[in-house]
């Protein structure tokens, strides 16, 4: 069974890396074209069509914030830092940049995490990180999440944790629960272990373990903060 998840989630992140990088090299490519285009078009005009202008610039501002989102939904899918700089940079950056975006504090801290970590490990504490934290900023109702990534000589070690309205992690049904099995799934895939720890009212601390040396090829980066 434990294989069967694993294929299954290598497939799953295969096909993430597909579309990842249709998104930033195909997607990414023809907005960046298509706004240079308006450019050209707001230049070519003439004065006294100065709202057609106006207009034609607005498009141009709006086609870059999308091919921003555009961005930022490809390194979602597959972080170009995590398999460059590691998965405590790309952790550390997901944080950063979730917090900018939801106006929320998420402390992220680190220690101990070796270089060269297997490629599905690393992926997985990441995905584990990227899925609890999102959780935590959608339905928990709070201001700060914490996040901790240690590491020892067997095994790497997640820590995530709010004060906010917690749940019972026996009957949720809403859109968190999908995403609980899936963190679980990968974490046992492993050989890891996944521990939830939440009531309504209380809080959540989800825990994770991931064994260092899973099934699968090193990655080349190191996992040096910068």
């Amino acid at each position: 069974m434990r294989l069967a998840n694993r294929k299954l989630i290598e497939a799953h992140e295969a096909e993430r890396e597909q579309v990842a990088a249709e998104l930033h090299d195909d997607v990414g490519q023809r907005l960046a074209v298509m706004r240079m285009d308006l450019d050209v078009l707001a230049r070519a005009l003439p004065l006294e069509t100065s709202e057609v202008r106006l207009r034609v610039r607005e498009l141009s501002d709006r086609t870059l914030a999308l091919a921003g989102d555009v961005q930022a939904l490809s390194d979602r899918l597959l972080p170009s830092m995590l398999r460059y700089l590691g998965v405590v940079s790309a952790s550390a950056a997901f944080c950063r940049e979730m917090a900018e975006r939801q106006r929320v504090d998420i402390a992220f801290s680190h220690d101990g995490i070796p270089d060269g970590l297997q490629a599905n490990v690393a992926r997985s504490v990441f995905r584990v990180l990227q899925e609890a934290v999102t959780n935590a900023v959608k339905h928990a109702g709070v201001s700060r999440v914490a996040v901790a990534l240690r590491g020892s000589p067997d095994a790497i070690r997640l820590d995530i944790s709010d004060a906010g309205v917690g749940f019972d992690p026996d009957t949720v049904v809403s859109g968190r629960g999908v995403g609980l099995v899936g963190m679980q799934e990968r974490v046992r895939a492993l050989g890891g272990e996944l521990f939830i720890e939440s009531r309504p009212g209380a809080g959540t601390s989800i825990r994770a373990r991931v064994p260092i040396r899973g099934p699968g090829p090193p990655l080349v980066a190191t996992d040096e903060l910068a």
